[in-house]
C-alpha cells in the first residue's frame, strides 16, 4: 500500500509513513531488524509499506492508544504499549471509531473530496478490529535492532551498551494521555514523540495527565543527547529548542489568558492557551498551542 503511504525519509534507514488523515508513523531499520513506532488510522494495510521497505522482522510499538496511533494494530501480530493506556485504548476502539469515520466523512465530502480511505476498505471490519496481542512496554526497556529478532521476541535490555548497539528506548512521559511514551534512537539521537511533544500540545482529554506532572516529567529528557524531534503529525524534524520552550508556556499559561475549547469530534470541552513565538522558534512556528481542563492544570 505504498501509494497510500506518503514516505518520507528522515535519516538514514528511518522512514516517516505519512498518510492522507495527518497522521505519521516511522519505521526505523536495523540490521537484524526493524521497529515501527505506531500504526496509523488502520484505514490501509500498513504492512505493505512497510514490507515495500523492509524484509527484515518488524517489531511494533504505540505511543499510546488512540485510533490515529493503534488503528492498524490489526495488521500486526503483537504490538507494545504502556499498559496505562488500556483504558484510553479500549474507549476508542469501542466508542470513539464511529465518529472518526463520520468526521472524516463529512469533512471531505464538503470540501468535494472523496473519501480519506482507499476504496477497498471495509469499515465495519475496521470498527471491529482489535490488536490480536499486547505486549506491556516497562519504562526504559530498549530494543536492539541490531540484534536477531528471534532471541528478543518477549524480552528487553536495560544496559546494553549505548554505543555498540542499535537501541531504541522507551520513555515514559504522562502527557497527552496517561501511558503515553516516548522513543529514543541512540543511533540517530532523534526522539520519537507521537502527539506528546509539539507544537500543539493537547491536553484536555480525560486521560490526559495534569500539566505540572508533565512539565516536571519533560525534565527526563535533559539527559538524552536529542539532536532532532518527530512528532507523529509533522513531516519532519523539529528542533531541540521545543523540549526547553514548552515548560516555559506552560509556566505562562492561565484561564485568564485562554479561550473555551471544543473537541471538533467529540465535543469534549476545556480551554485553549495560544502563546505567540515572536520569531523565537528555529522551526519557522509562530505559536504554541495548549488545550487543558482546570482539573489537570
Amino acid at each position: 500500500m505504498e501509494n497510500y503511504f506518503k514516505i518520507i525519509p528522515i535519516a538514514e534507514d528511518i522512514y516517516h509513513l505519512y498518510e492522507p488523515g495527518g497522521v505519521g508513523s516511522t519505521l526505523i531499520i536495523g540490521k537484524e531488524q526493524a521497529l515501527l513506532i505506531d500504526t496509523g488510522y488502520g484505514f490501509a494495510d500498513i504492512r505493505g509499506t512497510v514490507a515495500y521497505l523492509t524484509s527484515l522482522p518488524v517489531r511494533v510499538v504505540n505511543t499510546h492508544g488512540h485510533t490515529d496511533h493503534a488503528g492498524g494494530n490489526r495488521f500486526f501480530h503483537k504490538v507494545w504499549m504502556n499498559p496505562a493506556d488500556k483504558a484510553t485504548y479500549k474507549d476508542y476502539q469501542k466508542h470513539q471509531k464511529p465518529l472518526i469515520a463520520a468526521r472524516f466523512e463529512g469533512i471531505r465530502k464538503a470540501a468535494g473530496k472523496r473519501d480519506i480511505w482507499p476504496e477497498d476498505f471495509d469499515r465495519m471490519a475496521w470498527y471491529q478490529a482489535d490488536t490480536e496481542e499486547f505486549y506491556w512496554l516497562i519504562n526504559g526497556q530498549t530494543f536492539d535492532l541490531d540484534a536477531p529478532a528471534d532471541l528478543y521476541d518477549q524480552t528487553f535490555e536495560f544496559d546494553a551498551p549505548k554505543d555498540e548497539n542499535h537501541l531504541i528506548e522507551a520513555i515514559f512521559i504522562p502527557g497527552h494521555t496517561v501511558g503515553s511514551v516516548m522513543f529514543f534512537d541512540w543511533k540517530s539521537h532523534i526522539l520519537f514523540p507521537g502527539d506528546d511533544l509539539d507544537y500543539s500540545l493537547w491536553m484536555h482529554f480525560n486521560t490526559s495527565a495534569p500539566l505540572y506532572t508533565y512539565k516536571n516529567n519533560l525534565k527526563i529528557l535533559e539527559r538524552y543527547p536529542i539532536e532532532g524531534i518527530l512528532p507523529a503529525h509533522k513531516k519532519q524534524l523539529l528542533s531541540p529548542w521545543i523540549l526547553k520552550r514548552m515548560p516555559i508556556a506552560i509556566e505562562n499559561l492561565s484561564i485568564e489568558k485562554s479561550r473555551r475549547f471544543f473537541h471538533p469530534r467529540t465535543g469534549e470541552p476545556g480551554f485553549l492557551y495560544k502563546e505567540p513565538l515572536m520569531g523565537e522558534s528555529p522551526d519557522g512556528i509562530d505559536t504554541i498551542y495548549i488545550t487543558y481542563q482546570t482539573n489537570n492544570m
